[in-house]
């Protein structure tokens, strides 16, 4: 576990990483360790932009997740990836088994946040519905991430596919949720609410990586001191580690049946040993930070009011 001074008694920062994150005496990120890079998507032009487009309306959420803003900094992957990996996502299959995979996901109820508390955190009936937008935004869009990745993985390590495909079932994705108000640079916060942040983080191929529902609730400094609260014991709890494990496995097993139904992709190189050992670390990390992102965004939803 990682200390971080100047977040009440030196709370710990979850460490769910083999090495220590770089960070300065104050919690912060400093400049010489960048954030995992990402491809934004304002900044996202032709082919890559068509991607995002697909990759939001299939998911049902307004945005793209940075496991694919982070493959689309690697030269070629990103298009290598979608153009395998569309047909089983256009389908609706990997969404599917996503939520299918997580629909009874829950850890141990935390105590319901009361009107009055939200109103002393400067919560009001408008930031309750974004918070509570947040959380459903994840609770939606991270199984799909994890059985995408679960996928992603066996297809570096395996032939490329020639399966008859997925016959047309005229499936709808659900209807998109509200946009977000985007994540919190940790840059930008105040060395206290960024040290609160920084219980959150985590690494990805070496590099300081905070999942993007906790820099996006960082809009709400007290919303995410008392989540961080809430979840400091729970990351390492075994009821944690046992769900994860169970989603996790799922996710697995799933993928041979998806990937084996794959038609042959369009002729897209792969990626090289680099590259692809930069995409395995991503997709182990997120497969230990998407089964937490389902489970703490219902139980946000869980312990907040549906109105203030």
């Amino acid at each position: 576990m990682i200390g971080v001074p100047g977040y009440g008694p030196g709370v710990p920062i979850p460490d769910r990483t083999t090495a220590p994150i770089d960070i300065d005496a104050n919690g912060a990120i400093p400049e010489r360790s960048p954030l995992l890079p990402e491809l934004h998507e304002s900044q996202a032009t032709g082919r890559i932009a068509e991607i995002y487009d697909d990759i939001r309306r299939f998911s049902g959420v307004p945005y793209v997740s940075s496991l694919q803003r982070y493959l689309a900094t690697l030269p070629g992957v990103l298009e290598w990836a979608w153009a395998t990996l569309r047909p089983a996502m256009a389908s609706g299959v990997i969404p599917e088994t996503g939520w299918r995979l997580a629909a009874d996901l829950r850890l141990p109820a935390a105590q319901v946040v009361p009107p009055a508390t939200l109103l002393r955190w400067g919560v009001d009936a408008a930031a309750l519905a974004a918070i509570r937008n947040i959380a459903a935004n994840f609770v939606r869009v991270s199984p799909v991430n994890l059985v995408t990745g679960a996928c992603l993985g066996r297809l570096l390590t395996e032939t490329p596919p020639s399966g008859g495909g997925f016959p047309p079932t005229g499936w709808i994705p659900p209807a998109m949720l509200p946009p977000m108000p985007g994540n919190v640079d940790p840059a930008a916060l105040p060395t206290e609410q960024c040290a609160v942040l920084m219980r959150f983080a985590t690494e990805v191929d070496g590099v300081p990586f905070i999942p993007a529902l906790y820099r996006q609730l960082a809009h709400w400094p007290a919303v995410l001191a008392w989540l961080g609260d809430e979840l400091a014991p729970r990351f390492g709890a075994p009821e944690t580690e046992a769900a994860r494990a169970a989603l996790q496995q799922a996710a697995r097993a799933a993928a041979p049946g998806i990937v084996g139904r794959l038609p042959a992709p369009p002729p897209v190189s792969a990626p090289d040993a680099a590259a692809a050992q930069r995409v395995h670390a991503a997709i182990a990390r997120y497969a230990e930070t998407s089964p937490e992102m389902t489970m703490f965004g219902q139980l946000i939803l869980d312990a907040l009011p549906a109105d203030a």
